[in-house]
């Protein structure tokens, strides 16, 4: 008894150490509309707060670089002006309903000055808490969104 107690403490600190350090790297919700009407409330909800859809393909926005909002900005920490993306996947959910996952990418060397280059990008997760409130608030309006879409259409 004593052997397994001992080999079930070492297995769960295995597995929790594999996921330390990692920190969450997207926001998901869960909306009552189809992928194509959530892919499109997200695109409007990016434009409306100044975001630029840069690529679209499939069930995937990613936005133009842009710099991060003055009001999280790391000012304290970085003279020149800091960039990032975010990337929106829109899927069907097996038990229903369509899930929106948001993530978004810090470019360390700021902004592409090649058109068309892939920047070095480094994932923003929840341990970085200032980008990572932007990724939920992205995540948020487009729920609200996709909610008033709803309730406008009678159908909750």
């Amino acid at each position: 008894m004593r052997v397994i107690t001992v080999l079930c403490a070492w297995t769960l600190v295995g597995c929790a150490s594999l996921g330390a350090g990692a920190g969450r790297e997207s926001v998901s919700r869960t909306v009552d509309v189809p992928v194509d009407t959530a892919l499109r409330i997200a695109r409007t909800q990016l434009q409306l707060h100044n975001y630029k859809v840069g690529s679209a393909g499939g069930s995937t926005l990613v936005t133009e670089p842009r710099a991060v909002p003055g009001e999280v900005r790391d000012a304290a920490n970085r003279r020149e002006a800091e960039y990032w993306v975010v990337r929106i996947d829109v899927g069907r959910r097996t038990f229903g309903g369509t899930e929106v996952k948001v993530r978004g990418f810090r470019l360390p060397d700021g902004r592409p000055t090649v058109p068309g280059s892939q920047p070095k990008m480094v994932p923003v997760t929840d341990s970085d808490r200032r980008l990572f409130n932007e990724i939920e608030t992205i995540a948020t309006w487009i729920s609200d969104a996709a909610q008033r879409k709803m309730v406008a259409e009678g159908q909750t």
